[in-house]
């Protein structure tokens, strides 16, 4: 039979103890970039329909004012949480912006934001994370 050394007693204990503690934090971080990916991809998606809606009914008022607009951003605010439309542009195919008013052949430009809080307490030291994606759209 094997006998054990008098100080190796707790050698299992703490090695269990640092392998969990990796192990968690590893865990943790997987899952907290899974949840930037996933509500990056839902601001994305936002984007890209309030752009479409935005294309589609322009109104007649300023680039975003139409019924049509407002309502699908109330739309997308229910689903991703803080999100923000900061800005909307005519521009043309080349990217620069159109002085003067919108009309067919022109691109709308949305750009949205929304933040994201990651629960690891490294990455959480960093503050909120603003994901900002752009998306443009052909003006129908």
């Amino acid at each position: 039979m094997k006998r054990r050394r008098a100080g190796s007693r707790g050698q299992g204990l703490v090695e269990f103890a640092i392998g969990i503690t990796i192990f968690l934090t590893l865990l943790i971080g997987i899952v907290d970039l899974a949840r930037g990916v996933f509500l990056f991809n839902g601001v994305s998606e936002a984007a890209r329909e309030i752009t479409r809606e935005t294309s589609v009914h322009r109104g007649s008022g300023a680039l975003g004012d139409s019924a049509e607009t407002v309502a699908m951003v109330d739309t997308q605010r229910t689903i991703v949480s803080g999100l923000t439309v900061t800005a909307y542009a005519c521009v043309d195919l080349g990217g620069a912006t159109v002085s003067g008013t919108c009309k067919p052949g022109d691109w709308v430009r949305v750009s949205v934001a929304a933040p994201f809080q990651p629960v690891l307490p490294l990455l959480a030291a960093l503050g909120p994370i603003t994901l900002t994606p752009v998306s443009s759209a052909e003006i129908q």
